[in-house]
Order: structure tokens, then C-alpha cells, then sequence
């Protein structure tokens, strides 16, 4: 804690055996509410020797590269780090805490290439290095952390191909790896990954079109992809997902028609974005039906029609602009509490009230 210029908490005992105290007792690690924290286990040696099991230095401003001495704690299961100014690469030595199952280094400065060394932590549950600023390729060798049921990665810094290792991560629940600079295809073996429930790719370079095999991926809840560049994709894949309260799939290159989906089965759907894709025919009355959706972003794309007689109270956000609607506006386009887009459509201004609304 000296050398990150930081003071113990007063509950420790810093002047003789630090896992004592609330370092060492049955208190629950994730309500401890100050930082930084430690948490070690007596069990050792028929209960003679302490080691310390979890570390907790988050969102305490520290600065500089990760010490050195860190490297001594080789019983380490729980290592949180973030949320600060770390600068540097990870060391190399990362690789010796065979027990370590959370690893948390996300929000800092940390840079230079991911140590292929990470992919000996094969008790890892969850891996976070969001939000720092990494080069290079993302280590084939986080397919060996098989364990693995959350690994985040959004803004990052990595480039280059998704490694085709992650299909071994069969226990992936969360995967997150938006904002980055991966590029070739989007990968078909995510659809093997069966356990997923939050899965995001936005702001990256692949290429479409997203495949078919997501279809598998029934249990998930949260689904955002966009920026696909190249290869058109169609809406039937989603048409088992039925769990979602998340589904965003703008900028996609998705075409085909909205009624090709049967949207009354998704019961569960809170916000839906399909905005700026090659969408053709009418909005489906199936959609603004759904009571708990809140936000729907259907602008820029090749909507035609008439809009539905008809949505759900539970709807706040509703953008249809950019599209080539018609007919005149459905007496909910002016109800209270509201946020609705129709520019650049052909609508009819059949009235005086018309003409007003679509001044705003």
C-alpha cells in the first residue's frame, strides 16, 4: 500500500499480522464498504498459516505500473484493480496466480501488448481490462481459461482478428467486446456458446453478415452488434430469441421485412434498435404492442406503409425518421410523455394540428 501512497483502513493490523480482524473473518467481501481491502484465508497447514486470497485497490486515483511485490501473493483469487491510473504493461508474472478466478484491471492507462502469460490462470471465472489501452491482437491463449464465465473487453485498444480460441470458452456467460479494431468476420463459432446471456460487439471492423448460428444463443438477454461492414444479413436468426430485453442491431446491413419476425413472442423486450439498416415494408403491429417495450429506434432504413392504430403505454421513445412512411399521423402521435422522431417521411398533413406536430 506504501509504494501506491495509500494508508490501511483502521480495522487492519498493519503493525503485526495483517490477516487478522475483518481481514480474516466470516464478513461478506463484496458489502465491505471501503477500499482498499484484503480478505485472507487461516486454513493453510492444518489452520497455522494465513495467505492473503483477495485484494482490493478500486477507484482509489493510484498511479504508476503494477508493483512488483504483487508477484508474491501467488494464493491471489480475487485481484480488483480498477478504476484507476495504472500505466504500463501487465507483468508477465500475472501468469503465476494458478488460483486466481477474478481478475479486474479495467478503467486504467494500462498499455503495450496482453502477456500471453494470462492463459496459464485457468481457474479464471472473470477477466476485466475495459476501458485501457492495449495494441496488438487480442493472445490466442485466453482459449485456455475454459472456466471462463465473464470476460470483458470493450475499448481496449486490440485489433486484428477475434481469436478463434474463445470457441473453447463454453462457459461464457458475458462477453463483451465492443469498441475495438477487430476485423475479418464476424466469428460463426459464437453460436456455439450456448450459455451466453450479454453479448456485445459494437464499434469494431468485422465484416457481415452475422451468422446464422446465433440463432443458438437462446438464453441470451442483452444482444448489441453494429458497424458490420460488407455482406448483407437477414432478421431470422433473432427469431428464437425470445428472452431478450436488449436487442441492438444498428448499422447492421440487415434488409428483409420486420414481418418475417414474429416480435408478439418477445414479451420480455425493453429497447429495440434496428436504425440504420436496408429494412423494407411496414412497421408490425406485433411491435408497438409489446408491453414492456420502452425504446424503439427504427430510423434510417426503407419503412413503408402506414403506421399501426396503436402502441403500448409502456413506450417513451419511438424514432421512425428517415424512412418512407405514409398516410396521416395515428392519433397516439401526440399523447403525453412521448418522444417520437417522423422527420423526412411522406407523411400526409391531413390538418392544421398535423402541420403543427410536424413542426415539433
Amino acid at each position: 500500500m506504501g509504494r501506491w501512497g495509500l494508508k490501511a483502513p483502521s480495522e487492519w493490523n498493519i503493525s503485526g499480522e495483517p490477516c487478522s480482524g475483518v481481514a480474516s473473518d466470516e464478513s461478506n467481501w463484496d458489502n465491505y464498504p471501503k477500499d482498499p481491502a484484503i480478505k485472507c484465508d487461516c486454513s493453510f497447514n492444518n489452520n497455522t498459516i494465513c495467505h492473503i486470497i483477495k485484494l482490493r485497490v478500486n477507484k482509489l486515483n493510484i498511479v504508476g505500473q503494477i508493483p512488483a511485490e504483487l508477484q508474491n501473493l501467488t494464493y491471489l483469487q480475487d485481484l480488483n484493480l480498477n478504476q484507476n491510473y495504472l500505466t504500463g504493461a501487465i507483468p508477465s508474472f500475472i501468469g503465476k496466480f494458478a488460483f486466481m478466478k477474478y481478475l479486474g484491471l479495467g478503467f486504467n492507462l494500462l498499455s503495450g501488448p496482453l502477456p500471453r502469460e494470462l492463459g496459464n490462470l485457468t481457474n479464471l471465472l472473470s477477466l476485466g481490462i475495459s476501458l485501457d489501452n492495449f495494441i496488438g491482437e487480442f493472445p490466442e491463449e485466453i482459449g485456455n481459461l475454459t472456466k471462463l464465465e465473464q470476460l470483458y473487453i470493450d475499448s481496449s485498444g486490440f485489433s486484428g482478428p477475434f481469436p478463434s480460441t474463445i470457441s473453447r470458452l463454453k462457459n461464457l456467460k458475458f462477453l463483451k467486446a465492443s469498441d475495438n479494431e477487430f476485423t475479418g468476420k464476424l466469428p460463426d463459432y459464437l453460436g456455439s456458446l450456448t450459455k451466453l446471456e450479454d453479448m456485445a460487439f459494437q464499434g469494431n471492423s468485422f465484416e457481415g453478415p452475422i451468422p446464422a448460428s446465433f440463432s443458438n444463443l437462446t438464453k441470451l438477454i442483452n444482444l448489441r452488434i453494429g458497424d458490420i461492414v460488407n455482406g448483407s444479413s437477414s432478421l431470422a436468426f433473432i427469431s428464437n430469441l425470445t428472452s431478450l430485453s436488449i436487442l441492438v442491431l444498428r448499422n447492421c446491413m440487415i434488409s428483409g421485412n420486420l414481418e418475417t419476425v414474429d416480435f408478439s413472442r418477445f414479451a420480455t423486450l425493453t429497447l429495440l434498435d434496428l436504425s440504420f439498416n436496408n429494412i423494407t415494408g411496414q412497421v408490425p403491429q406485433s411491435i408497438l404492442n409489446l408491453g414492456m417495450l420502452q425504446f424503439l429506434f427504427l430510423g434510417n432504413n426503407s419503412l413503408t406503409g402506414k403506421l399501426p392504430d396503436a402502441i403500448s403505454s409502456s413506450l417513451k421513445t419511438i424514432d421512425f425518421s428517415y424512412n418512407h412512411l405514409t398516410g396521416t399521423f395515428p392519433t397516439w402521435a401526440t399523447q403525453n410523455n412521448l418522444q417520437l422522431n417522423l422527420v423526412a417521411n411522406n407523411f400526409v398533413l391531413g390538418s392544421y394540428k398535423d402541420r403543427l406536430f410536424l413542426c415539433g
